[in-house]
């Protein structure tokens, strides 16, 4: 499945809003996507080791070229997982 950026923005947005509140869209060993409750957000995890979120993007064009590969294969196989530190992180 190829789709553009806004429409993958889109479509992780529809799959991301019918799912429990801190799940998230595991793209790869180092890059989730989470819903914060208006719109699809990417977030990098930390290289300290902890597995915690560190920084968190915007899902921009530039964005979606870096992670093309990670993105074709999310759709083909997707991946999701829960971070707990999303509470915090974001909705508070």
């Amino acid at each position: 499945m190829d789709m553009g950026c806004v429409a993958f923005q889109a479509h992780l947005a529809t799959l991301l809003r019918s799912m429990p509140r801190c799940t998230t869209a595991e793209l790869n060993e180092r890059t989730v996507v989470f819903w914060d409750g208006q719109w699809a957000k990417g977030a990098e995890i930390g290289d300290d080791g902890s597995g915690f979120l560190h920084a968190k993007f915007d899902l921009d064009e530039r964005t979606c070229n870096r992670l093309h590969a990670d993105l074709v294969a999310w759709l083909e196989a997707p991946r999701y997982g829960s971070r707990s530190e999303l509470e915090a992180w974001i909705f508070d």
